[in-house]
């Protein structure tokens, strides 16, 4: 579909929009100075943090304490650089709900640029996978324990 191109009168900017809204993946956005400036409701239903409190506050509402001045010093080099080391890898860290319950999240960023190429934010897409994360440490302890009772092979 091209910019402004329209399909029964569904535009792009409609769609984009329904998508932001509509996602069960938290979608964030932040400026340069790394503010919240798009929080959906997916994120806060993650987070805990309704859409109206978010937008305005920093990440730190969602960076476990001891991983803020590692996350900042990246972030901010990314801002001041243009380049982001991850790419479009899928990236596995923990954050933190509001209630202060340790989450295990999956996510993708991207850089957003203007039309002059000026860096104007970025943006995240974030799943939560804590269960996920319970039942793999789950089976490698069984998986640990038959070997044991096994022996080498």
């Amino acid at each position: 579909m091209t910019e402004g191109a329209s399909v029964a009168g569904v535009t792009e900017e409609w769609l984009a929009t329904a998508v932001v809204k509509e996602s069960a993946e938290a979608i964030v956005v932040t400026d340069p100075a790394g503010i919240i400036r798009l929080w959906n409701e997916g994120a806060a239903r993650m987070f805990g943090y309704p859409v109206e409190e978010a937008i305005g506050q920093n990440l730190d509402i969602i960076i476990p304490e001891k991983l803020r001045n590692r996350h900042w010093k990246g972030y901010f080099q990314t801002m001041a650089t243009g380049y982001t080391r991850y790419g479009d890898k899928l990236l596995s860290v923990p954050a933190t709900h509001r209630d202060g319950q340790r989450l295990s999240i999956e996510f993708s960023v991207a850089l957003l640029r203007d039309g002059a190429d000026q860096i104007v934010g970025i943006s995240a897409i974030m799943r939560e996978v804590s269960e996920r994360r319970i039942a793999e440490r789950e089976l490698r302890a069984k998986i640990s324990e038959l070997e044991s009772r096994v022996g080498p092979a």
